[in-house]
């Protein structure tokens, strides 16, 4: 059973053109014109998006064929791009630096993949919120160790004084384990703690650790974990501003650390050859799959995500910082590696779109494949019907809110076996059963599983979708807001509107506590509709809501500081609501007007705990 049971894997993991393991070929393809191809995708993209400055490196064969710096490092100083020496935010692709060297201290078995990371700390203990289900390196290294994503608010800004050691960091801000381990979901604490299991077991710093065996052996001497290092490219935000959040806690995850493009080639050379100076075997172990939430989906592999393109094996690894975006994609198969480094958010958010110059070139050099040939299979796909929301939805932090914004997958039965997705690849997608559970996409090449009741997976993703119900629909919780900004907005005109009425008409005074509730509903009024208006205005550019996050803006703290009050305002709405009645301090009309008012105000403070606007603490 067990054989039929990996067979069956193999052969499906195959069919997706995903290998599970590195199999590279003799010789790379002929690349003759390949610089033509990314001058002019990345000129496009960089006046479509305004991003300032880009650098691209394409290796191949063991060697680099291509490296050149686009346009601006520093706009202001007019200093040009330059891939040897200009340095980039890397990001998230710092995790790769932190997985190598976790697996060569499991290679020297300093380390184990398999034990409680609580075998190695002393300072501080990961909760045990699955008893007999512990947090293991295995875990962070692959995404499941089931920790929420939380964004810090305050953790980051431009002087590394700032920022905190990162066992202290890692100690004072635990999030919550909001799986058990073993599902994949995003987590920037988990691979920071794996980057802490280095410095606890080696007895060097993390930044001097990789410092020493990770670039030191390659040669790559323009690139640094320590944040505010010389020759950094000037960080741009989406509307052409710069940004000064270049630290931040977690420098393991990649809050910080620098590299440039030419370096990240030397790096991904090293990747694709095996390079022993990576570790023995170590690269081997970081591109093959190590876990995949369905043997017939792709998955991942230590910290790369594999991400098939039109049947060719891809893996890929990407960084934002605040106003700057790294892209690697291998193709370990043809022995080929991009690097793509932007200084800006562009438009889109996300700079030059390395993953796009990535799909040109497999367009171009790569030979053409047909999809798998699909065999339908007939069942009813009822179960599978209803809304689903990404795992990558914060539990703790304000950044909660992108879910308010946001649309779920919306998964409807078609008939004879099919599915109907909306919210997936941009456009209503017809997907096809050819497993129990398991989907094809129609004249296409993604699939997706559900490998657990209320859980769907998707090719290619590093999160999971949790079916929802209606109660937890964003849509629900964005009426409701809307229903209570509606009414506060009301009542921040109409109470003192009344006011002024009542005395032109010369009418008599209502009693005092009448007075002071009508005062409260107003005073109710303008507090949220400054914090929201003022949320509203710090957090509706993606770009720049990051940094004044990390920074821990004033202003940021200070709406919070106002939705916070909300709840207790709203209380004091609802009780004095509930005195007009009993006292009968108004007529009928103003009684069911006020009770009104009270109903906004708590609708509004139930979202506003809902998503994480309710404090102290802010941070």
């Amino acid at each position: 059973m067990l054989n039929n049971l990996i067979a069956l894997a193999s052969s499906a993991v195959i069919a997706m053109g995903v290998a599970i393991a590195p199999a590279h070929t003799a010789e790379p393809p002929d690349l003759s014109g390949i610089g033509g191809l990314i001058d002019g995708y990345v000129a496009r993209s960089m006046a479509e998006e305004k991003v300032p400055g880009a650098a691209v490196t394409v290796v191949a064969g063991g060697r680099q064929v291509y490296s050149k710096g686009y346009g601006l490092a520093n706009v202001e100083r007019g200093i040009p791009v330059d891939p040897e020496r200009t340095r980039f935010l890397v990001g998230s692709e710092t995790k790769l630096f932190t997985a190598q060297a976790a697996l060569q201290l499991v290679r020297a078995k300093k380390l184990d993949l398999d034990a409680d990371v609580n075998t190695y700390l002393t300072t501080f203990k990961i909760k045990d919120t699955y008893p007999g289900r512990p947090v293991t390196l295995r875990n962070l290294l692959t995404h499941t160790a089931g920790f929420d994503e939380d964004y810090l608010v305050g953790s980051g800004g431009e002087d590394p004084k700032n920022v905190e050691p990162l066992g202290r960091a890692l100690a004072d801000t635990q999030p919550a384990r909001v799986r058990p381990p073993g599902t994949v979901t995003y987590s920037n604490y988990g691979v920071a703690l794996a980057g802490y299991l280095v410095e606890t077991v080696s007895g060097l710093p993390y930044a001097d650790y990789v410092q020493r065996n990770v670039f030191a052996p390659l040669g790559m001497e323009n690139s640094a974990i320590a944040c505010g290092g010389q020759g950094v490219a000037e960080a741009y935000t989406s509307d052409g501003t710069p940004t000064k959040v270049t630290c931040a806690n977690y420098s393991a995850s990649g809050a910080g650390p620098v590299s440039t493009s030419a370096d990240m080639g030397r790096y991904m050379i090293a990747q694709l050859s095996g390079d022993p100076r990576l570790g023995p075997g170590i690269a081997e172990q970081m591109q093959r799959q190590q876990h995949t939430e369905d043997p017939r989906l792709p998955g991942m592999g230590y910290v790369f995500e594999e991400m098939p393109y039109k049947g060719h094996r891809m893996l890929f690894k990407g960084g934002d910082m605040p106003g700057m975006h790294a892209f690697m994609v291998l193709l370990p198969d043809q022995d080929i590696g991009i690097q793509v480094l932007s200084n800006g958010d562009g438009k889109g958010g996300d700079g030059v779109d390395g993953l796009g110059l990535a799909e040109q070139i497999v367009d171009r050099y790569l030979p053409a494949l047909s999809p798998p040939a699909i065999k339908p299979l007939s069942g009813a796909t009822g179960q599978y019907e209803g809304w689903y929301l990404t795992s990558r939805t914060s539990h703790g932090s304000i950044f909660k809110l992108r879910s308010l914004l946001g649309t779920p997958v919306h998964v409807t039965s078609a008939g004879d076996g099919r599915l109907l997705t909306t919210g997936i690849k941009g456009k209503p997608t017809y997907w096809t059963q050819i497993d129990p559970g398991v989907f094809q996409q129609t004249d296409g090449w993604s699939r997706i599983a559900f490998p657990h009741p209320g859980v769907m997976a998707l090719s290619g993703s590093t999160v999971v979708f949790d079916k929802i119900g209606l109660l937890d629909h964003p849509w629900i919780h964005l009426g409701l807001a809307a229903f209570g900004l509606v009414i506060l907005a009301a009542a921040l005109i109409g109470v003192p509107a009344v006011a002024v009425v009542r005395r032109a008409r010369r009418r008599p005074p209502h009693p005092r506590a009448a007075r002071i509730a009508r005062v409260i509903a107003w005073v109710t009024s303008v507090t949220v509709i400054v914090s929201v208006v003022g949320l509203g205005a710090l957090m509706a550019d993606q770009s720049r809501a990051l940094p004044i996050v990390l920074e821990g803006s004033p202003s940021l703290i200070i709406m919070l500081v106002l939705a916070s009050l909300s709840v207790p305002l709203a209380a004091c709405v609802v009780f004095c609501a509930a005195a007009a009645w009993w006292k009968r301090w108004w007529r009928l009309l103003g009684r069911l007007s006020y009770t009104v008012i009270a109903l906004g105000a708590v609708s509004f403070a139930t979202i506003a705990v809902i998503y994480n606007l309710v404090g102290p603490p802010y941070t």
